[in-house]
């Protein structure tokens, strides 16, 4: 189920949102990540001995299903440690896949993307920011 959150305005948690999600109305990646403290870290399952081990799903999906029926996993191309603010953001306002590790008391962020510059991929939350073609000269 996706959240139905919409922004308004051109900030989202006081960081002003790119002029690519702008003139697309949704909030980019990079104003998103802006918004939390978060670091990379592509090696931290072998701290946990991989998902399973100690690792809860408690946002999102880690695979997408049809009547009962896997159809995907998504690939995670990067791994971030975030920080408790992050992880109730991430949780707040997406689906994004999001573990959480008791014992090491660490939420981690699975972004399913790569190649792009943040500021020009756009998450799934729409934004009225009242975008007019003057506002990016």
């Amino acid at each position: 189920m996706k959240k139905q959150l919409k922004l308004v305005g051109k900030y989202f948690c006081g960081n002003e949102i790119s002029n690519y999600g702008k003139e697309h109305g949704f909030l980019d990646y990079d104003t998103f990540s802006r918004a939390f403290d978060h670091i990379l870290n592509n090696s931290i399952f072998e701290l946990g001995q991989g998902i399973g081990y100690g690792w809860e799903l408690v946002n999102g999906l880690d695979f997408d299903y049809e009547e009962e029926e896997i159809i995907e996993e998504p690939e995670v191309f990067q791994w971030y440690i975030v920080s408790d603010s992050g992880a109730q953001i991430i949780q707040d306002y997406t689906n994004e896949i999001l573990y959480y590790h008791d014992e090491l008391d660490i939420y981690l962020w699975g972004v399913t993307h790569w190649g792009t510059g943040w500021d020009y991929v756009l998450t799934d939350i729409p934004c009225n920011c009242g975008y007019d073609s003057k506002d990016l000269s």
